[in-house]
Formats: C-alpha cells, sequence, structure tokens
C-alpha cells in the first residue's frame, strides 16, 4: 500500500522503522526491566532481541556507567514538565555490555512517558566509540603529544569508523619501509615493493585491494594467516615533502568499502596530515634553534648547554677540543665565499666522520669548531686531536680546476668538576692559539685548575 501525502504510516511501518533503524530502540518500564528491543541491537550488541526481553538493564549497561545512566533518566523525568524538547538531551554517555562480555562506549538517548504519552520509556542507543576515540584524538592533538600518541589515537578512530577492521598508520616512508608505525598488524607493513602502501604513496592516490588476490604472493600469505581478506592504503602527504605517510585499513571480508568509510578515511588522514604538518614545522624550529645552518653541526649554544651539563660532575672524565682552520682566510679572499662555504661543509663532514660515538662537534663561529668528548681515558684526547688532524689536512676537491689545503689547529682542555663553560671554552682557546704558535696541523693543551 502506497502512503498519499498526509497519510500516516501503518502499524506494520512503524514496526519496520523501529526494527532496522542505524540506531536501536528499546522500551523500558519504570523498574529498568526491558519490554521490548529492535533487531538492530544484535548487530550493535551481538545480543538477540529474546534473549533481553525481560532482563534488567543491568544486563547490557557497564556497572561503571550504570548509576549515571539510571540518574540521567531519573534527572529527565523530574524535568519533563518544564521540557520543551521531546527527548531527554542529546544522550547520556555509556558503556554496553556486548554478548561476547566486551564493552563499547555507546550514547543513550530517553523519551519519557511524561513527554510520550505511554507508559514506558522510549531508549534510542546510537554508537559513540567513533565520536570518543575522535575527541580524545583532537585532544592530543590540540595538546601537541608526540606522534606516536597521537597516531595511536589516530588508529583507534580508524577502528571505530569501520567496523571489524585492523588499523595500522606508517610515518616517514623511506621507499621500502616506514620508521615509524602504530596499530594493529604493523607487522605488514615491513612489507614494502608492491604492497597497496608502497603504491598508494608511489602515486598519491588512495589503493583498494578488494581481495587478497591484488596483493604481493607473500604479503598476501601473512595477510590470511592474520585471517585478514582485504586491503586499502590512503596516502597522507605533508607539503614540501609529497607523500609520506599511510593509513592501512585490513577486514576479515573482501569486497568495497563504502563512502561513508573512506569518508572517514580521508577525514583521519586530514587530521594525520595536520599532525605531521606540525611536527615537522615544530623539528625544523627546533634543529634550527640548536644547529648551525652551513653545515648542520650543533650551534654555539647548543654545546655551551650541553658542556654545561657534563662539567657539573665530569672532573677528569670529559674533555673540549677547539679547533681553528689554518690559512682559512686566503680561501674566501681568493676564490670567495662559496668555496668557503664549501669547505666549511666539507671539514664539519670530516670532523663530524672521524669522532667517536656520543661525542659532540659544534661550529662555534666562522671557521672555528668545538669536540666535546664524554668519557675520555689516558690518552684517548690526544688520539682524538691527532686523528681530526689528519683528517682535515686531506686535499679538498672544489671543481676540477681547484683543490684546497686546509689544516687545523687543535687546543685540548679537560674539564674540571662544575667549572663554568665559559672559562673552559677560554682555556682551549688559549691552548689553541699555543698549538698555532707552534706551526699549521698542530695540537696543544691545558689542564684544568686544581680546585
Amino acid at each position: 500500500m502506497e502512503l498519499e501525502p498526509g497519510d500516516e504510516p501503518s502499524p506494520d511501518m512503524y514496526r519496520t522503522i523501529v526494527e532496522t533503524a542505524v540506531n536501536p530502540f528499546a522500551i523500558l518500564d519504570h523498574h529498568g526491566m526491558i519490554r521490548w528491543v529492535g533487531r538492530s541491537i544484535e548487530e550493535l550488541l551481538g545480543w538477540r532481541p529474546d534473549e533481553l526481553v525481560g532482563r534488567s538493564m543491568e544486563t547490557i549497561v557497564a556497572p561503571s556507567s550504570l548509576a549515571d545512566v539510571i540518574e540521567t533518566f531519573m534527572h529527565f523525568q523530574a524535568m519533563a514538565e518544564r521540557m520543551h524538547y521531546p527527548r531527554g538531551g542529546v544522550g547520556q554517555p555509556a558503556d554496553l555490555i556486548c554478548r561476547d562480555g566486551t564493552t563499547t562506549p555507546c550514547s543513550v538517548v530517553g523519551a519519557t512517558p511524561e513527554r510520550t504519552g505511554l507508559p514506558h520509556f522510549v531508549v534510542v542507543v546510537r554508537r559513540a566509540g567513533y565520536e570518543l576515540a575522535l575527541d580524545n584524538a583532537l585532544e592530543v592533538i590540540a595538546n601537541h603529544a608526540p606522534v606516536d600518541d597521537v597516531l595511536s589515537h589516530l588508529v583507534a578512530v580508524l577502528q571505530q569508523s569501520v567496523p571489524r577492521c585492523v588499523a595500522s598508520i606508517g610515518d616517514e616512508w623511506q621507499g621500502d619501509r616506514f620508521l615509524v608505525t602504530a596499530g594493529d598488524a604493523v607487522e605488514l607493513l615491513a612489507a614494502g615493493p608492491g604492497s597497496p602502501w608502497a603504491r598508494a604513496l608511489e602515486t598519491g592516490e588512495d589503493v583498494e585491494c578488494e581481495t587478497l588476490d591484488d596483493l604481493p604472493p607473500e604479503l598476501a600469505e601473512r595477510a590470511r594467516a592474520r585471517g585478514l581478506a582485504s586491503c586499502w592504503a590512503h596516502p597522507v602527504s605533508v607539503p614540501g615533502a609529497g607523500p609520506v605517510a599511510a593509513l592501512v585499513l585490513w577486514r576479515p571480508l573482501d569486497g568495497k568499502l563504502t563512502r561513508f568509510s573512506w569518508r572517514a578515511i580521508h577525514r583521519v588522514g586530514r587530521l594525520l596530515r595536520f599532525t605531521l604538518q606540525w611536527d615537522r614545522n615544530h623539528r625544523a624550529l627546533a634543529f634550527a634553534a640548536s644547529h648551525d645552518t652551513l653545515t648542520g653541526l650543533a650551534n654555539r649554544p647548543a654545546f655551551v648547554g650541553r658542556l654545561a651539563e657534563i662539567a657539573k660532575a665530569a672532573e677528569g672524565e670529559a674533555a673540549v677540543l677547539f679547533l681553528d682552520l689554518d690559512r682559512f682566510k686566503p680561501v674566501n679572499d681568493e676564490l670567495g665565499h662559496l668555496a668557503g662555504d664549501m669547505v666549511l661543509q666539507v671539514v664539519s663532514d670530516r670532523l663530524s666522520g672521524a669522532l667517536r660515538p656520543g661525542d659532540l662537534v659544534a661550529r662555534i663561529g666562522g671557521d672555528e669548531f668545538a669536540v666535546l668528548c664524554e668519557r675520555v681515558g689516558p690518552g684517548d684526547v690526544e688520539r682524538v686531536a691527532e686523528r681530526l688532524i689528519a683528517q682535515v689536512a686531506v686535499p679538498i676537491v672544489l671543481d676540477d680546476d681547484h683543490r684546497v689545503g686546509i689544516t687545523v689547529s687543535v687546543g685540548v682542555t679537560e674539564l674540571a668538576s662544575s667549572e663554568q663553560p665559559d672559562a673552559i671554552l677560554a682555556r682551549a682557546d688559549a691552548a689553541m692559539r699555543e698549538a698555532k704558535a707552534l706551526g699549521p696541523g698542530r695540537w696543544a693543551g691545558r689542564r684544568a685548575p686544581v680546585a
């Protein structure tokens, strides 16, 4: 029977509406007993309607949420005469118990008998896990939490967006692997060439694999072992860097994702892009604040800060080397500042390569450098000085027509406990000048004052 304009739906139509509603309907009496519930409750919580009818709402309301739900319904009922809105507000958050014993966050909306004229409460239940996960993700993003933490929360949003999905996020793509991963099945992200995410990052487009036949054989076998049947990858680009991250979703079912699911994935992708852009900018600013822009070495403030930390209790266990290039001025005067910059960059690379793990090298200014050596034993710092001198002395080839010979003078001093950084650097600088007086490519040392 067709409805004409103005006709009321039949009782069967009403029943069909509430039985098939995405958000399940239920009827509760004043004692909290479930008198009726729609079939769609099974999709939400796994319970069949006949398993719930006649039972208390405690069957499906988690103990942690029960008191709040009861208080809210009593509050709605008391306010009914003053309320113009027919329902009890936008919804009381509540964890509901699934048939398998797990809980899922939901929102419960109730209409009171006083508002409807019916003898019982009419209740609508809506899944709220997506909103909760999204709120949590936005909170950590707003608080500039570490990227790893943000990725974990965005994975939770994906899992709430696409039912029964297994979600992972990879960041800092290296062409065959991600440096940073979060989520479920991250071990599958180790398979790079030919993978959906590798293709997505290469093309900048979404990749849909509706069956495992669309995957490389080895990856398909590993996914099948996890009980997975399909895969989707959404690339995420950072301005200036291109696609560097990907959202990867797996499902135990084959087939296509719905438009709603793709919209939700793209929404998470935009949040990830915002997060990564902020993180990259923050890291760039932090690097610029503590590093020399020409050489990439630590700058003077960063070196002094580290030196101050080590000097607090480093008597006899750490040393500073102060370096000054010999015959550098003629390079700038005769070949120009561009050639001088190239020489400084080559020297910086050689200094870094000649040091031990944990040693810190910095460009102090102009053609002056400093090295902080921790955990030095007898003769260690002298060997470091000689190694630095030898490395710098190798001729530098600028182009086919120009080779530059540069040497370095080095001043060495140990640290006295609780000594001020300026005093340490001044003593190392004085030792360097003594070395320079001996001739190019030499080192000299000065002992720390005895307390």
